[in-house]
């Protein structure tokens, strides 16, 4: 889904397949001062692609000059930041198409991969530490988890001296397949002198598509004598509810996440964050 200035962008189609785009209020440049303009792009699948040019090309058609700043969020592709023998470079393929729209801003949040950044250009990564304060305010953890090798190099150097301070943190490593299935065989914890008995973990990682590998963690934690085991994950797909990870049994009892891709669900085990709420409930005590 596309939306511009706020406004869904794209959102009716005709019998052949064609898209019906409305047209959207855009603030154009006066004098000295360039417009500026927003579009959100929550990724569904590859027709999103199409109605971000479609939308580009709109602004430019009625403000040549107008600035543009793109929210994605979660950035398509992104998984695939690597050449892989029998498939196609996807990121940079998604890559070469964003760069030649040549926005002013994108504005992104926990890419999987470095790649994006050095792919795609004038990418701003927004900051997650808002996102963590406000699940540990909601979820009260003794605990953060990281559930691989690299949650495990990344968040304990980008997340805020604070929460690390007041959350010790441990780790998990996989070991999969070395084949095109990359199935996991083999799952362990590394929790150190932390006592986890009677404790609420939090996961914290960057994408979720089934949650095989937080629900491997859970369960061993439970095993381990933890009280409870929640999941921050910035990027939740929506195939995730027809898997074991929303289910009553779950280890898991709750996941929170950004509003980058997850849609119309109104279930309890999943709680969506979205960062403007998140600033307005701090500006209000200010």
């Amino acid at each position: 889904m596309i939306k511009l200035n706020g406004t869904i962008f794209g959102s009716e189609e005709f019998s052949n397949g064609e898209v019906s785009y409305k047209p959207v209020e855009i603030n154009k440049s006066e004098g000295l001062h360039r417009g500026v303009n927003r579009i959100d792009l929550y990724f569904q699948n590859n027709k999103d692609i199409t109605d971000l040019q479609f939308a580009v090309e709109f602004i430019r058609n009625e403000d040549f000059d107008a600035e543009i700043h793109l929210y994605m969020l979660y950035v398509p592709y992104g998984r695939m930041d690597r050449p892989i023998k029998g498939y196609a470079f996807s990121l940079k393929l998604f890559a070469n198409i964003i760069n030649r729209l040549n926005l002013d801003k994108i504005i992104t949040l926990d890419n999987h991969s470095k790649g994006i950044t050095d792919l795609i250009r004038n990418v701003y990564v927004q900051d997650i530490n808002p996102y963590i304060h406000e699940v540990i305010r909601l979820y009260e953890p003794d605990y953060l988890f990281f559930p691989d090798k690299g949650a495990k190099n990344k968040y304990p150097e980008i997340l805020d001296k604070d929460i690390l301070d007041t959350h010790p943190y441990f780790y998990g490593e996989k070991t999969r397949v070395l084949d095109d299935s990359r199935e996991i065989i083999s799952y362990e914890l590394f929790n150190g002198d932390l006592n986890i008995v009677g404790r609420k973990i939090l996961i914290i990682d960057d994408i979720c598509c089934t949650g095989g590998t937080v629900i491997r963690a859970a369960n061993i934690m439970k095993q381990r004598g933890a009280a409870d085991v929640a999941l921050w994950v910035a990027h939740c797909e929506n195939n995730v509810i027809k898997y074991d990870i929303v289910r009553e049994e779950s280890p898991i009892s709750k996941i929170y996440t950004s509003n980058s891709i997850i849609r119309n669900y109104r279930i309890p085990e999943i709680q969506t964050i979205k960062r403007e709420n998140i600033i307005t409930r701090f500006a209000s005590k200010i």
